[in-house]
């Protein structure tokens, strides 16, 4: 069965939260698919991909264009920021090579305003970075999310686990926990293929 990979590309332990949820929802549900925690680091944890698996990197989103970062905002402390070349070179750096797999860059909105949005300048970087004749081919899909998105949770209006689409309270300001409102929509409702396998372009 091929594996899923949860990617902290930070060298912060923020976002190792946002993992261990995500890993006890699938306990929760009965472990459908296989799980392969990873993190930034020395020893190329990306190496281990294989064709058919699916990588999720995993940040949050930001409200200035063009980034992602460690925390929310309402988490306090100085944000860990990276930028398209810096995930990129993160991405290199740990071992990703060009092969059969499908990378979702999972934040929220980073692929809002398709064209100039983070998760397509990353799609880009990545492409140039690890793809095959120094970028000019790939064998690998990306993907971007338009809206905001839940990472695996148990959605309280449904009793459904799922990574669902959710929507900013209309009375408070920001994307902590505790402003965000679930829908019944399934993440893949708002996903965009940004780039795709052989001499693809952006979509």
């Amino acid at each position: 069965m091929p594996n899923v990979f949860l990617y902290n590309p930070f060298k912060s332990d923020c976002i190792e939260d946002l993992i261990d949820r995500w890993v006890n929802a699938e306990e929760a549900r009965g472990w459908k698919k296989d799980l392969v925690r990873v993190r930034h680091g020395p020893n190329k944890p990306l190496d281990d991909l294989e064709p058919g698996d699916t990588l999720y990197i995993i940040g949050h989103g930001d409200v200035t264009p063009n980034r992602i970062c460690d925390r929310a905002s309402s988490d306090g402390g100085t944000p860990e920021i990276l930028h398209p070349p810096q995930l990129a070179a993160r991405l290199f750096a740990d071992g990703l090579t060009d092969k059969a797999i499908t990378i979702k860059i999972y934040s929220c909105l980073a692929a809002r305003g398709v064209l100039d949005s983070f998760a397509t300048n990353a799609a880009l970087q990545i492409k140039q970075k690890c793809g095959s004749s120094g970028g000019l081919s790939c064998k690998f899909n990306i993907y971007g999310y338009d809206e905001i998105v839940s990472i695996l949770v148990l959605n309280p209006q449904t009793g459904e686990y799922g990574k669902f689409v959710g929507e900013l309270k209309e009375d408070v300001t920001g994307v902590g926990e505790d402003t965000i409102e679930l829908t019944t929509r399934k993440a893949k409702s708002s996903r965009k293929l940004l780039v795709k396998k052989g001499f693809g372009l952006v979509m």
